[in-house]
């Protein structure tokens, strides 16, 4: 039945139309604010913050403290926009972000009909561009739409490698996870799933050289930060200095989102939280370095973890519904005005549609293309694996797996086989 309806052109053409005017709307509301009127309370002032540091030739930094609580390279890209395009670069992010999401859409697109036939390449064009949690992120100055847009990347060269074992796509992955641990620090996972895509048995020296070429060219566009890190902190913190609080947050108040509830209780174990930090007053100047903060914070989570004894099970299920199913956009939305709850409420029955869709899109694959299907189900056990001992939520997921949800729904919603016959494999795209 669904096949059927996703057939139809003026359903494609239609939903297409539907998400490219919703964008161009949360825009034109949005316009030069730092807050999309969709947002509440999200991390766009940080950002913004350390844009102006960055521009002003303070680097990232906090009163002059140097920073690794957030990545660098979307901060870098603000800085670099203010510099071109003065009050308006905000809109110009947004602009930006919206033919970022547009050109995901498409790689998606892209994806299944390596994936599948031609036939797929429609839905899930369709899909990817009017899925809520996607479309949610095309006007918040934040890094999930960057973060996505390299995820679905990423995720292109991995099915295209499978498939053919190309070295340019290696070399694609390698890239793109590099990019992408400069965007996120929960994208540390992607290095290494590139090296397991590109490991063949029986184990030789060429296939541990395929192995390693992504995370080499992973390892060299990291690299600046890393030593930047090194430098600045001497040796204390390489590449994040939030790991502490995180993982403390993620015994504490596990959906990592800041309600005033949980902010209570992490300010009384802890002694503050990351909106006390990120700031650039002198009242920063009241706490330790970042390195003595994650230490503490480090510690706190490892006691916190500790004394959760048998607890720790149904506290990782209840992290995992945050994760896979966005219940924590059902449960945890008390600080939300009314409307925004509702329109929250929407987005995650929506988003369960999709997740149903793709779980039946990759059984569908998995009896085509069993290697390729348990590959992408590895990246997904990989991801969930990463966040439980951290804070786990709908906002982490998107940029990571939405993507990958999209392609999976796009093969599932496609009428006919996979092109097996000729050159289902071999054809990239």
């Amino acid at each position: 039945m669904l096949r059927r309806i996703f057939a139809n052109p003026y359903l494609i053409s239609f939903l297409v139309f539907a998400g490219i005017a919703a964008r161009i709307i949360l825009i034109v509301l949005s316009k030069t604010r730092p807050e999309s009127p969709l947002g509440a309370g999200s991390d766009a002032p940080t950002y913004i913050l350390l844009g102006h540091s960055i521009l002003h030739g303070h680097g990232m930094a906090y009163v002059g403290q140097p920073t690794a609580l957030r990545a660098p390279l979307y901060p870098l890209m603000l800085a670099a926009l203010e510099a071109i395009f003065a009050s308006h670069y905000l809109l110009i992010v947004r602009v930006v972000q919206s033919l970022l999401a547009v050109l995901s859409a498409w790689i998606c697109a892209k994806t299944a009909r390596q994936l599948w036939n031609e036939q797929a390449k429609w839905p899930a064009f369709a899909v990817a561009i009017c899925t809520p949690t996607l479309l949610f992120f095309t006007t918040q100055i934040t890094t999930e739409i960057f973060a996505a847009f390299f995820v679905s990347l990423f995720l292109y060269f991995l099915v295209q490698y499978s498939a053919n074992e190309n070295w340019n796509a290696l070399i694609g992955m390698g890239i793109c996870s590099g990019i992408l641990l400069l965007l996120r620090f929960n994208a540390l996972f992607l290095p290494p799933m590139a090296a397991l895509a590109a490991i063949r048995f029986p184990l030789t020296v060429g296939n541990l050289k395929r192995a390693l070429l992504p995370l080499i060219v992973a390892l060299v566009i990291v690299s600046p930060w890393l030593i930047r890190n090194f430098i600045v902190f001497h040796g204390d913190i390489w590449y994040s200095s939030q790991t502490g609080t995180t993982a403390f947050q993620g015994a504490l108040a596990p959906e990592g989102r800041n309600q005033p509830e949980g902010l209570v209780e992490l300010k009384r174990q802890q002694g503050w939280w990351l909106s006390m930090i990120e700031i650039d007053r002198p009242s920063r100047l009241n706490f330790p370095s970042e390195v003595e903060l994650n230490r503490q914070a480090r510690s706190a989570a490892i006691l916190a973890w500790n004394g959760l004894g048998f607890h720790i099970i149904p506290l990782l299920i209840k992290k995992t519904g945050y994760f896979w199913l966005s219940t924590d956009q059902l449960l945890d939305t008390s600080s939300l005005l009314d409307v925004q709850r509702k329109l929250r409420a929407v987005g995650v029955l929506a988003y369960w549609a999709l997740l149903a869709v793709a779980m039946l899109g990759w059984l569908r694959l998995r009896k085509s293309t069993p290697r390729i299907a348990y590959l992408l189900l590895l990246y997904c056990a990989l991801a969930t694996a990463l966040h439980l001992p951290f804070t786990m939520n709908t906002r982490l997921r998107v940029p990571l797996i939405d993507p990958l949800l999209c392609v999976l729904a796009g093969i599932a919603l496609a009428p006919g086989s996979p092109r097996a016959s000729e050159h289902a494999h071999t054809q990239t795209g």
